[in-house]
Formats: C-alpha cells, structure tokens, sequence
C-alpha cells in the first residue's frame, strides 16, 4: 500500500510513505481468482472455427440435413457474403486434441514393418492436422485469457481503491502459487495433461507482467510442480511422459520446454526406473526418437533397440535445463 499524502480512517496520515507489500490474504485471493479465470479461459477456448471443404458439406447434407440446415443459417446470418457452398462449423479443439490419442491408431515404433520413411506419412498427416488445431487452441485461449485478465485487474484494482488501498504491484509468493497449482492439479488428476500444463502457458503471457503481477523468481516452476505430482502415480506418469513427448512435435517444439523439465527432474532426483521408463517410451515413439536424435526414421530402424537406447540416454545428458536446452527435439 502507499500512504503518501493520505490519511486513515481516523484522520490520521500513514507514518511510512514506503510502499508495502500486498497482505497474505490479498495475495491468496487474488491466485485463487486467476486460477479461477485461467480454468474459464480454458474451456471457452475450445470452440473454434472449421471451415468444411466442398466433400465435407456434400456427406452432411445427406447425412445430417438438419445439421447442414443450421449451419448454412448460421453462415448467412454472420457472413452474409457465404453460401452453402462454403460453411464454418465449431469444431470441439478439446475433443479433437484430447490428448493426442489418435495418435495410438497408427504403429509408429520401430517394430512396424516399414520400407521408407515415406511410409510415416499418414500418422504425419494426423499430426499436421493436430498442429493446426493446438496453434488456434493455443492462441485462442490466451487471446481470451489476456483480455479477460485486464479486466479482472481493473476490478481488483477498484476494489482495493474502495478500501483505501494502493497497490503498484503485486508479488505472488510459491505459497501463493500453490493456490493455482491445484486448479491445474485436477485437470492433471483426471488425465487431462493439456488443459493442466497450459495453465503455466498462460502464467507467460505478457499481460501478467503488464499489469504488475511478479511472479515468484526463476528457481521456482509451476509445470515441475505438477509433474511431480504426475510423477507419483505409475499409470498417471505413463501416460503424461507419453503426452509431454507427443507435445512436443504437435506444438512444433513450443512445447518442448516440458520435456526439459521432465529430463530435469528425473536426473535431479537421481530416479532410475522413472528415467529407464521415460527412455523406453521415447524408443516407441518414432517421431519424437527422430527429431530427438536426428535421425531419418529408415535409418534408426536398422538399430538394434540397445544402440537407439544408448543414443537417447546419451542425448538426454545434453537436454537437461541450462546451456544445452538449445539442443532439444524440435518438430
């Protein structure tokens, strides 16, 4: 609070013309409030436009003409300019995305029988097609979240005003950060690693610093939080080490920064078995084993599975936090 020039409720001014920090409670109600929007903005997000090709609206209106019905009215109203011959329909971004499950229709080990890597194109169509839909998810719900967070500061803002209090900045403590934590805690508990790990994308954006909330400094990390959390759960930690590296290249590398993260922490806490697992499933993943060791997928299939492992266990050295990020699996 600053009370230069003010005076209490008494009448009496304010001994210290110091700035002072935002209380305890100001603080906690406050993370509580942006873990509340940041859980909005993640599902609001999900709605986003699809524009249907000619093949597409011709299977619709012989299979579901009221459908084709309601989105060519839909059409008309917004864009006056557009026909049935082009329509939009609201494509679930959530439901597509999932987490990357499509994905486990496709053998993309190195056990498939494959002559070239011509033959990956399919599963390499799936994942372009994802891509495009996690890069408008993605930018959908931080546009949302920027506007929304702006607001939400003004009204705070007010609020503190109201009360005779004047806050330049405020400065969330890891205590305060564990109130969000556990707003992303549920996504992660219920298995939906990509609503659970965007709420340290939108911590990111550039309106939080904008509108003076500090964050706590560079040795804390939300998304190592979390996947230690994940990281107690044998099934729940499968599953997220095999979201993290899908992440990876459907992000086009954006994402790459968890997977960091999860190298790091594993070698810091010296845990082999987690780390013998995290190797094994990078081996699977074909995509991710290529980008990661930069290697045509015809080629690391004329490894034996202990040299593929060696090179990923060697690579890993190299990708932990620090100087060597910049050698990380890009997409």
């Amino acid at each position: 609070m600053n009370g230069a020039g003010r005076a209490g409720k008494a009448g009496r001014p304010f001994v210290s013309d110091e700035p002072m920090q935002a209380s305890q409670m100001v603080r906690q109600k406050l993370a509580l409030v942006i873990g509340n929007l940041m859980r909005r903005c993640i599902e609001e997000a999900r709605q986003i436009p699809y524009v249907l090709d000619q093949e597409q609206i011709v299977g619709l209106l012989v299979d579901d003409p009221a459908f084709f019905a309601k989105l060519v009215q839909e059409e008309h109203h917004d864009r006056t300019e557009f026909s049935s011959e082009r329509l939009t329909a609201k494509l679930d971004a959530l439901t597509e995305l999932g987490q990357f499950e499509a994905i486990d229709g496709f053998d993309i080990s190195f056990s498939r029988p494959v002559a070239s890597d011509a033959d990956l194109e399919p599963v390499l169509d799936l994942v372009n097609r994802l891509t495009r839909t996690f890069v408008v998810y993605i930018g959908n719900m931080v546009t949302i979240f920027e506007k929304e967070f702006q607001l939400l500061m003004e009204r705070f803002r007010q609020s503190l005003q109201q009360g005779e209090i004047h806050l330049d900045a405020v400065e969330l403590t890891p205590s305060d950060m564990a109130e969000l934590e556990k707003e992303a805690a549920v996504y992660l508990d219920a298995g939906q690693f990509l609503q659970a790990l965007s709420f340290d994308r939108l911590l990111r954006s550039e309106v939080i610093t904008k509108e003076l909330v500090i964050l706590p400094s560079a040795d804390y990390s939300f998304n190592k939080n979390l996947l230690k959390r994940g990281q107690k759960d044998a099934d729940r930690f499968a599953s997220l080490v095999k979201f993290i590296l899908r992440a990876c290249y459907i992000s086009q590398g954006a994402w790459q920064d968890n997977f960091v993260t999860l190298v790091d922490l594993l070698y810091a806490d010296e845990d082999v078995g987690r780390r013998s697992q995290l190797i094994d499933t990078i081996e699977q993943d074909g995509v991710f084993c290529c980008n990661l060791l930069r290697e045509s997928f015809a080629n690391l299939k004329k490894w034996s599975p202990a040299q593929r492992r060696a090179a990923i266990e060697k690579k890993l050295e190299t990708c932990r936090a620090g100087p060597g990020s910049s050698r990380l699996p890009g997409g």
